[in-house]
């Protein structure tokens, strides 16, 4: 490669002129034995002083944003002596500049010149020539074409392998790879051998982009002003291969470092299929960071024609998507409670639809203040265990149904982190943390482990700070699961579920957690230990038997100075006729509290310094409908509890009581924390059909329709009556809109709901009768999809039966009246889930997945009538161990779907195409170089057009992709406008009508949550 820029070569003007193919122009003479130049390659821009007949603007002579960032402040400095790196080609040159002589440079961060592969090898002196005459040929040509990615790669010539060579040992910190200098090529058969990388470099495009050949239409593109200089006499057009100049000193500094590939330079990711054939063309892998761009890499499959998604406007949808409504739809938790000196912390879960996230409440000062803390990283949204002071805190929750497991730490009660998956080795699938304890050496964690034959048996946990876990041995305890613990110092004590018999059995470990060891104590009317059965004074371990009464109405108390000798120290009498004895035991800096429940809404606290004589604390009043869970005393003495209320048949709001030493207990109000409440609002589906739009959801419990036709104004609807509404899918076919979701008529029972539309303006609620009732022995019933065929429409949805047993149901209607449901279903339909449905020629096709996360396997599903379906092959990339479909749609009379799979042990989004009506497929990742989802897909005319994020989990962007083969993909970042920015943004649903794309997503932080409507455009040069 040449050491320097180079001036271009000067040719008279007629040279600007078209040539004939073949012809070459004036070369002067050359002699013989002059010594042969090697190929390089010149620039050649055009100069604004002979530009000006082709009307382009004069500050940008190519139309185009320059490649150099502005630059405050600058003066124009004089352009190195010798050289003119902006003089124009055609203007007469005022000397002959002087050559600088060639120096070879073996720098892979330099971009190599290089000729055309040949058939044949050449000699130095042919690819010398050859080159020279391709660069005049191409000059004019390239200073008139507009930029374009694609145009890139076919300028950059291939490069050619090169001789192998034994490898010299390299420092690992210094070693960069070498690019080979060009050379002619070696003899070969074939091109089967060649690799070329996976990915490709993609630019920032600018709003408007011209295609080759349009150069007479730059008369009406606005002008574009460079502003600032090129570095170091750099052109301004990243279009054309350059010489740079001499190497700079190597760092980290500067704008232009190269720093590591991304990761996903070091996986690949091809079209997978029977015998798809997969072109790949060269392109662009120069690491340039332009301007205040960011440098993107994608995978690179079979190049298609250029599909363009604007960027689009995305504006606020919190005052479109609402509907009239009695209560807000929110459900949160209190669950546990705890206290340190002033500080007070109360954790929970808000699993307010569709942003769930943990709840943590603190006060500085001992409960006059309340605010909302703040939670980094993404979690389980339910906190069940808080304990901690003095700069260590700890939390643990999750869901046993899910399987899902968290813990959090913090240095204040405040500010809390989730503790990542490398800091949670020691646990695996099927553990669950029961109760937690803060030892004198760090934290315990006890609980339960589940096999794959689903016996249980014991499991511990200890680490020293919470973040870092290790496993502890519990074999031959003599106890299957763990409920409770304590500590005082590094001694702590645990409650256990006997192996043989019944009752409780304790346990005890003298190391923090270390190691345990079974004491011989065992109570057998302790027969449902729970966390809060055993609780610590200054002096003892104080243990009692939940929810049980002797025949007289007391409940026995047992003391242990040490935890391993226990005897009983004393009894609590006098507690209501209604009561069950003691629910819970908590500890606080002088005493115990033992918290009874006297009815539903009514508890009362009773306070202990030794475990023997007991008195009564606070009576928490008559509480109707609330459920109190979490307890703790301050140091000041005031009594906290925490729990929820049923507010209405849509809202579950928080309860946060407060009793000081002497006083009646009162309500805290919570109403002024800031970011505590958030109005249940989802967009679940849009859908286009004849200028009109339509969006499904629900909006403060209830179900939620909204249209707009000819973007005049949207309008909202609700559907009114009991319960929790929701709708989840909506379609337009020869009968009409049909709408379907379900509706929570208590928090056990769900039938379906399904509403029709003429208009899409005035819905009617479908009764629920026939082949739509929930059977008596299931209490859920859901629809969730619905598609529309030339027939009719198909309906999917799930059933539950009482054990949680859940299965796919699925209906078929000609007229949105009457509705078949289907009984003859692959398996039953039990353990399968159908996410989305599609007419396919004259039948339909339902995907969907089945089993677990870890263990899920694709389903695809045809019918030729609606009513009875058969099971096809299932969808598997290569190189996953799961996988499941979610979207599918048709388009150019292909079956296109977009699923998740596990692979690597990570979760990747891959596409899938088949042209036989699902019998058979093909597969293809989509482009992501950190975690990534897609929620919604659909199909026009030009292409195909798929929604979701990508980024950190927690923190991640909103995200589109757009093919035109459905499967090769390429994502478009979108960075403005709430696409992006703190917290999650996500689009859910899109629809395209013809060249307009509407999507609606919403950007969510742990304390704010708004909607999102986004429009946009898509374009192609095919």
């Amino acid at each position: 490669m040449a050491s320097g820029p180079s001036e271009p070569p000067r040719r008279p003007p007629e040279d600007d002129d078209p040539r004939a193919e073949g012809t070459s122009g004036h070369h002067p003479p050359t002699d013989p034995r002059a010594p042969v130049e090697e190929p390089r390659i010149s620039h050649s821009p055009p100069g604004p002083t002979d530009d000006r007949a082709r009307g382009l603007p004069l500050s940008s002579p190519w139309g185009m944003p320059p490649f150099a960032a502005p630059i405050l402040d600058d003066t124009p400095q004089e352009p190195p002596k010798g050289r003119r790196p902006y003089s124009s080609p055609t203007a007469e040159p005022e000397a002959e500049p002087r050559r600088r002589p060639r120096r070879v440079v073996n720098r892979p961060d330099k971009l190599v010149a290089g000729g055309p592969l040949d058939a044949a090898p050449q000699t130095s002196e042919q690819a010398g020539e050859q080159a020279r005459e391709q660069a005049r040929e191409q000059a004019p040509e390239q200073a008139a074409a507009p930029w374009a990615p694609e145009q890139v790669a076919e300028q950059v010539p291939e490069p050619r392998p090169p001789e192998p060579q034994a490898p010299e040992p390299l420092d690992p910190e210094e070693a960069e790879p070498q690019v080979p200098e060009p050379r002619a090529p070696e003899p070969s058969d074939g091109d089967e051998e060649r690799r070329l990388p996976p990915y490709r470099l993609v630019y920032p495009l600018p709003d408007s982009e011209t295609e080759p050949g349009d150069e007479d239409d730059l008369d009406g593109e606005p002008e574009v002003r460079r502003v600032g200089r090129p570095p170091a006499g750099r052109p301004t057009r990243p279009d054309l291969l350059v010489a740079t100049g001499p190497p700079g000193p190597q760092g980290s500094g500067g704008r232009h470092h190269r720093g590591p590939a991304p990761a996903a330079v070091r996986r690949s990711s091809p079209v997978r299929g029977g015998s798809r054939p997969a072109p790949m063309v060269l392109t662009v892998a120069a690491a340039l960071l332009v301007a205040t761009g960011v440098l993107v890499w994608q995978w690179n499959a079979a190049e298609t024609p250029g599909l363009s998604l604007a960027a689009g406007t995305g504006r606020s949808g919190d005052e479109l998507f609402t509907v009239p409504a009695a209560g807000e739809g929110v459900d949160q938790k209190l669950n546990d409670m705890t206290s340190v000196g002033k500080a007070v912390v109360a954790v929970g879960s808000d699993t307010t639809s569709p942003t769930p996230r943990p709840l943590f409440l603190f006060s500085p000062d001992g409960g006059e203040n309340w605010r909302l803390g703040q939670v980094n990283g993404a979690s389980t949204p339910t906190v069940r265990r808080v304990v901690g002071g003095d700069g260590r805190w700890l939390a643990s929750g999750g869901d046993e149904v899910s399987g899902e497991r968290g813990l959090w730490t913090s240095t204040d009660g405040f500010t809390w982190t989730v503790v990542p998956e490398s800091g949670l080795a020691a646990f695996r699938a099927g553990d669950h943390i029961e109760d937690i304890a803060r030892t004198g050496s760090g934290f315990v964690a006890v609980g339960r482990t589940t096999g794959a034959d689903g016996g249980t048996g014991p499991a511990a946990w200890h680490s020293a700070d919470g973040r870092t876990w290790q496993r502890v041995e519990t074999r031959g305890l003599e106890v299957r699961e763990l409920r409770a613990v304590v500590a005082k110092g590094d001694t702590v004590v645990a409650i256990g579920v006997p192996a043989i018999g019944e009752g409780s059995r304790v346990l005890r470990s003298a190391n923090g957690g270390r190691a345990w060891r079974a004491t011989g104590f065992q109570l057998p009317e302790a027969i449902d230990p729970r966390a809060g059965t055993v609780a610590v004074l200054p002096k003892q371990f104080v243990l009692v038997p939940a929810r049980q009464r002797t025949p007289e109405g007391d409940v026995r108390v047992y003391c242990s100075p040490t935890g391993a000798q226990w005897s009983q120290c004393g009894s609590i009498g006098g507690l209501d006729a209604g009561s069950r004895g003691v629910e819970s035991l908590i500890s606080y800096s002088s005493g115990i509290a033992a918290i009874t429940q006297a009815g539903f809404g009514k508890y009362s606290v009773l306070t202990s310094t030794d475990g023997r004589g007991w008195d009564k604390r606070a009576d928490l009043g008559d509480l109707t409908g609330a459920t109190l869970r979490g307890f703790t005393i301050s140091a000041s003495g005031t009594l906290f509890a925490g729990g929820d209320q049923a507010a209405s048949d849509v809202d579950n709001q928080l309860v946060l009581m407060a009793a000081p030493p002497r006083g009646d207990a009162s309500r805290v109000q919570l109403g002024e924390v800031e970011g505590l409440t958030r109005m249940a609002r989802e967009t679940n589906a849009l859908a286009a059909s004849g200028g009109r739009y339509v969006a499904v959801g629900s909006a403060s419990g209830d179900a939620g329709l909204w249209t707009i036709k000819n973007w005049q104004s949207w309008k909202s609807m609700s559907l009114g009556g009991p319960g929790k509404q929701s709708l989840e899918d909506v379609a337009h076919g020869a009968r009409g809109w049909l709408a379907v979701g379900g509706t929570e008529t208590n928090v056990s029972v769900t039938d379906p709901l399904l509403v029709t539309s003429q208009d899409g303006e005035t819905w009617k609620r479908v009764n629920a009768t026939g082949d739509l009732t929930r059977p008596a022995d299931r209490p859920y019933l859901r629809a969730h999809v619905v598609t529309a065929g030339k027939e009719g429409y198909v309906v999917a949805g799930e059933w539950r039966d009482q054990a949680g047993t859940a299965g796919a149901a699925l209906w078929f209607t000609p007229d949105t009246r009457k509705y078949t449901r289907s009984e003859r279903l692959p398996q039953g339909g039990s353990g399968v889930r159908v996410h989305d449905a599609i007419a396919a020629g004259d039948g339909y096709v339902a995907v969907g997945g089945a089993g677990d996360a870890d263990r899920e396997k694709t389903v695809v599903w045809h019918s030729e009538d609606g009513v009875n379906w058969s099971a096809r092959e299932p969808v598997t990339p290569p190189g996953a161990t799961a996988a499941g479909l979610r979207r599918i749609t048709s388009y150019q009379g292909k079956l296109v779907a977009i699923g998740t799979a596990l692979a690597d042990g990570a979760r990747r989004a891959f596409a899938a195409v088949s042209d036989d009506e699902g019998e058979s497929w093909e597969t293809a990742w989509l482009p992501a170089d950190r975690a990534a989802a897609v929620y919604d897909l659909a199909a026009a005319g030009e292409g195909l057009v798929a929604v979701g994020w990508h980024g950190e989990p927690g923190e991640g962007d909103s995200a589109a992709w757009t093919s035109q083969d459905g499967l090769s993909w390429n994502r478009m970042e979108l960075t403005k406008d709430r696409l992006a920015g703190q917290g999650t943004q996500w689009l859910s649903a899109v629809a395209v009508a013809g060249a307009e794309v509407v999507a609606l997503g919403r950007s969510t932080t742990y304390n704010a949550d708004h909607l999102i409507l986004w429009t946009s455009s898509l374009t192609s040069s095919r």
